[in-house]
This record gives C-alpha cells, sequence and structure tokens, in this order.
C-alpha cells in the first residue's frame, strides 16, 4: 500500500495528464470471468465462483492449474469507507460489510482482499471474537460469490518471532483448510527484498503455509520496486518461492508497459499479477471532475497494458474513498492524497472509473 502517484496537480494539468492517458490503445479483452456471468448481472448467493479447474484441496497446486486461478482473477481490495487498517475489525459492522461485498460484485470482481492485522487479532493466538469476524467476513463473501484472498501479518514487522508467527497462522487458519472460498493466502503485504531479516523470515513462512493450507496459492506481494530490486527478490526465495508473484503498480502509465513487462520476465515461470494499482482523487473540489476522469483514464491504461501483456486484470486499490478520521494514526493518516483513491466516493457514489474497470473484468 506504498502509493507513489502525486496527485497534488492544478485543474490544467490533471486535463493534460487525462487527455494523454486517454491516447493510450483501447483495452484488449481480458480472460472470462470465473464465473462465467456478465458482471451486471447478480450471480445468486447460493453459486460460488469457482475456477474453470478444480484443484484437489490436499495436494500443492499443479502449474497449469495454477497459471489458470491467477488468470482469472479480477480482485478489487477492501476496507469500509470509515474503517480502514484496524479499525474494519475493532469496529466491525457486517451490514455494511455485506453491503460493500454486493458491490464488489456488482463491478464484475469475483475476488476481494481482506487485509489480517496480527495487531488486533491477537498474536500469537488469535482472539475466538476476532476468529468469528474473520469467519463471518467468508462466509458473507462467498453469499455474494466471490472468493477470498487474505493478506497476513499486516503492519507486521517481528520478523525473528518464527515460532510465534507459525502458531499465530495455524490458530488462524487451520480451520480453513481444504476450504475452496479461500483463493489465495498472501504472506505480507509489501515485504521488502532489502531487508535480510524479512526475506528469511518469508524463505521459512512460505512453505508452512502450505502445511496449514496445501492447495491455496500462496503470494507474498511487493511494492512497486524497480526490477533490479524486484530481480533480487526472485533470487532470494528461488529456494521457497511462492505459486506466483504479486506486485504493485502506481508508476506514470508511460512507463507501465516497460516496467511490467520487466517484472513479468522476471517473474517467469511463475505467473504475474498486478494486486495493487490506483489513482487518488483526491483534491479541491473545482478540480474533482477533472481528478475522477483522469483517475478513469489511469484505469483505462494500466488495464490496456496488463491485457497487452497477457496478465490477468490488475486488482484496484480501493473500494471507497476513506472517510475523515477512518484510517488509524500513522504514516499515511496525515496523507490526503490516500484518501480518495476509491471507486466509489465515501458516501457509496460510483466515480467514472466504476464504468472502467466493470468493463475491463467483462473482457470489453
Amino acid at each position: 500500500m506504498k502509493r507513489v502517484v502525486t496527485v497534488s496537480l492544478t485543474l490544467v494539468a490533471v486535463l493534460i495528464v487525462a487527455v494523454s492517458i486517454l491516447a493510450v490503445t483501447p483495452l484488449q479483452p481480458a480472460p472470462g470471468d470465473a464465473a462465467g456471468q456478465n458482471p451486471s448481472v447478480r450471480v445468486s448467493p447460493s453459486v460460488r465462483v469457482r475456477p474453470s479447474v478444480r484443484v484437489r484441496p490436499s495436494v500443492r497446486v499443479r502449474p497449469l492449474v495454477r497459471v489458470t486461478m491467477v488468470q482469472n482473477l479480477k480482485e478489487v481490495n477492501y476496507y469500509p469507507a470509515d474503517g480502514e487498517g484496524t479499525y474494519m475489525w475493532s469496529n466491525f459492522d457486517p451490514a455494511v460489510i455485506n453491503r460493500d461485498l454486493a458491490r464488489i460484485r456488482s463491478v464484475g470482481a469475483n475476488t476481494v482482499r481482506i487485509f489480517i492485522q496480527p495487531s488486533v487479532f491477537g498474536f500469537p493466538v488469535v482472539y475466538p471474537v476476532m476468529a468469528d469476524r474473520l469467519s463471518e467476513v467468508i462466509e458473507l463473501a462467498a453469499e455474494h460469490s466471490l472468493w477470498v484472498h487474505l493478506t497476513l501479518f499486516d503492519l507486521w514487522s517481528q520478523f525473528t518471532d518464527l515460532s510465534g508467527s507459525q502458531e499465530w497462522v495455524s490458530s488462524l487458519l487451520s480451520r480453513y483448510r481444504d476450504d475452496p472460498r479461500i483463493a489465495v493466502v498472501e504472506l505480507h503485504n509489501e515485504i521488502n527484498p532489502q531487508d535480510p531479516t524479512a526475506v528469511a523470515w518469508v524463505t521459512t513462512m512460505l512453505p508452512y503455509l502450505s502445511t496449514v493450507l496445501p492447495g491455496t496459492l500462496r503470494t507474498v506481494s511487493t511494492a512497486d520496486v524497480s526490477p533490479q530490486v524486484f530481480a533480487l527478490f526472485t533470487e532470494e526465495l528461488k529456494s521457497s518461492p511462492p505459486d506466483f508473484w504479486d506486485f504493485h503498480y502506481y508508476g506514470p502509465t508511460q512507463n507501465a508497459y516497460t516496467q511490467l513487462g520487466w517484472i513479468k520476465a522476471l517473474a517467469a515461470p511463475l505467473p504475474l499479477f498486478v494486486g495493487e494499482t490506483g489513482f487518488s482523487t483526491s483534491g479541491s473540489a473545482a478540480d474533482q471532475p477533472a481528478l475522477e476522469q483522469a483517475q478513469a483514464a489511469y484505469y483505462q491504461a494500466v488495464f490496456a497494458v496488463a491485457a497487452a501483456l497477457g496478465l490477468p486484470s490488475p486488482a484496484p486499490w480501493t473500494l471507497y474513498d476513506f472517510s475523515p478520521g477512518a484510517i488509524p494514526a500513522g504514516e499515511t493518516a496525515d496523507n490526503p492524497a490516500e484518501y480518495g483513491y476509491g471507486l466509489f466516493q465515501a458516501d457509496g457514489d460510483p466515480k467514472p472509473a466504476v464504468a472502467v474497470v466493470r468493463m475491463a473484468f467483462s473482457g470489453k
């Protein structure tokens, strides 16, 4: 979630950006929806989205199946508008989450990314009440025909505590062994490949995830790093690689094809998924219309690049703008741009980017 796109632009500058981005080649057809549904039509809650190839949950994901499942991901990153980070869980409101999951499904997504913080869930043993809240979210997602992408160890850096880390994973996830509702389990959000302690932790914990959730896709994400740093990461994890690589992109659209092309080549033969991308519309009320058009143009360009490179649909960050006070105190809470990345405004009104994402997820 280290977003690097700067949006403190004047109205004239934003209009220039929007016009230049819209000149990008139109979106190419993306892979079909795993559910086989038109995203504008709601799926019966009793029907679960499933990959086109079934996986026996008792075995590791085979390479062909892994590629198919990753290619089918159409994912949206999620927090409630009033509860980013730990606030989603400490101010838990299942009615709001249920409404929001329906909105995610309405844009054509088949997967929702959920973040789990040990600081609020309990460590190394998960609090029963928090385990129940996670279980409720997973069940609600299934009712809306959404897979779940679980991001573990969010906002956590105790990388020397391997035994505690393993106990926490078992405490949190053992109940979900062989559970088809969980498509992806991500060990950590945006690990720093240049932190030897963090990398050593990843090389131990990724294989451990397979013992707790065999058959579930495993990954670990990196921020919008240079190809050189990403190459270092793939080399560091060559003895215990993930099932696919998760890369976050917030860079300029004019660099996207080159940057993501390099990252894809470095990721090979494993699949690459752009697990976060986005553009903030935070700014003055007068600039808001232009900023929203620039956001839509940004998504159009990044989705076009992903399609041209044969990558899965990138995952928008995030569903909503955040209300004032919705982000817990920390390095991002005081950054105005962090409140404006939503596809929808905090009150639920859609921005133009919603139509772009819906069309991309539908393969148009």
